[in-house]
């Protein structure tokens, strides 16, 4: 189990978005501590700098059918700060969308004169979409927002796609914002989309987008006027918005891979189907990100990934619950295998009183080196698979001050030392959530 320290490092980072995913529910390097979003209430007009981006993102009639792969999201009130998140690869619905290589980063400076900058960047690499209806070899979407020291706003938004085809279309070597063509009978697409907005619900919002597509015809378990994004970014300037109670937090994601080497950590595939409770809580609808299946060949193969974030912040009561839904998962060519896991973080926070908090994971047929596991055992069973790895079960966490609240993973499979060269040094999540208060 990780020291309390870096866990609390991690909650962090998926809060303020000041630092990479680098370790289990944490990164490499400590981020500046939250602040109580309450402080909004109190007078605060500092603008606030808003960015995500992913590799992927699949909609239908309006709802998300598979969230932001790769997602990284950042939300800060100063400058330089910087996040991201990678993973190896994206594939989804059997092949309708895939790439390599998913990159995505946020991050905002200085101006020259005054005045900060917030980009967006998404990356990906050998892409094919519809299958193979439509390649190309990179892409490479920015969209920026910018305040300047007179509180005059702009913005800018550009995609660079390098050996793009689109069935028997000619594309131009320069793709112009917003060029539009249509695969008969199959899909609309629009290439380097960009889009914005000044004032209404923020100071300026800026959207770029490197392939927009949306089906004609149902295909694929998806209705006609699907929508597939490639490369979503956004960046926004807000002014903050008073929260009426104690700000809820929270997070939940499927599987995470990363392998540490010494001091080093190489994340292998970030944290997948990740989706985090806002701290005003979700207003009555429940969030959810959901993703067919990740899957790392030979490491990890994850199916019937949902997460959840359901939060309610009143002024007398902050209620919120993040959940981890996964199908079968196979690990490690089979050494590990489950049928379903649950995993449920809770904080329940009234006026004064203490707090309560719960944590705890459900998993269904878990077999662990050819031996069943029964459902229901001790938070923080510790198996070994000699010479390969040890698999913690159930594994609970106490957030450490000023977190009141706590972390489960359902699964967590670390490498024993003089393990074998191909998993030397790996470490596996598989259903992680967390839920707390500030203290």
């Amino acid at each position: 189990m990780l020291p309390t320290s870096r866990i609390g490092s991690s909650l962090l980072a998926l809060v303020t978005g000041a630092a990479i995913f680098l370790g289990p529910l944490a990164p490499a390097a400590p981020a500046a501590p939250v602040t109580p979003t309450r402080a909004a209430a109190e007078g605060d007009t500092e603008p606030v700098f808003h960015a995500v981006s992913g590799g992927t993102r699949i909609n239908v009639a309006g709802v998300v059918r598979s969230e932001l792969t790769a997602a990284s999201t950042m939300r800060v009130k100063t400058a330089p700060r910087q996040t991201g998140n990678k993973t190896a690869g994206v594939n989804l619905l059997h092949g309708l969308v895939k790439a390599e290589g998913v990159e995505t980063s946020q991050k905002t400076t200085r101006k020259l004169g005054g005045g900060i900058t917030v980009t967006s960047e998404a990356k990906l690499a050998d892409v094919r979409l519809l299958n193979g209806a439509i390649t190309v070899k990179a892409i490479v979407t920015t969209a920026s927002a910018t305040i300047d020291a007179n509180g005059e706003v702009s913005r800018k938004g550009r995609t660079k796609l390098v050996g793009l085809r689109v069935a028997d279309h000619h594309i131009p070597l320069v793709v112009p914002k917003n060029f539009g063509l249509e695969i008969p009978g199959v899909a609309s697409i629009v290439l380097n989309r960009v889009r914005g907005q000044i004032g209404g619900d923020a100071l300026i919002k800026s959207e770029a987008t490197g392939i927009a597509v949306t089906l004609l015809e149902p295909r694929d378990g998806l209705s006609a006027g699907a929508s597939i994004e490639v490369t979503p970014t956004k960046a926004s300037i807000l002014l903050p918005k008073p929260i009426n109670g104690d700000p809820a937090f929270g997070f939940a994601y499927s599987s995470r891979v990363a392998v540490h080497a010494g001091d080093a950590v190489n994340v292998m595939s970030a944290p997948t189907g990740i989706v985090i409770c806002p701290a005003g809580g979700t207003n009555g609808v429940e969030l959810t990100n959901a993703t067919t299946r990740a899957r790392l060949p030979g490491v990890v193969d994850v199916q019937g990934l949902a997460n959840t974030a359901d939060a309610v912040v009143t002024n007398r009561l902050t209620d919120g619950k993040m959940i981890a839904h996964i199908g079968a998962v196979n690990l490690l060519g089979g050494a590990i295998t489950l049928d379903a896991i649950t995993a449920t973080s809770r904080v329940i926070q009234k006026g004064d009183r203490r707090a309560k908090k719960r944590a705890h994971a459900e998993i269904l047929g878990l077999v662990i080196g050819g031996n069943p596991i029964p459902v229901g055992v001790e938070p923080n069973t510790v198996i070994e698979i000699p010479g390969l790895v040890k698999v913690i079960i159930n594994e609970q966490t106490r957030l450490p001050f000023p977190y009141n609240g706590r972390a489960v993973r359902a699964l967590h499979v670390i490498a024993l030392p003089g393990a074998p060269d191909d998993i030397a040094g790996i470490d596996i999540e598989i259903g992680v959530a967390a839920a707390w208060v500030n203290r």
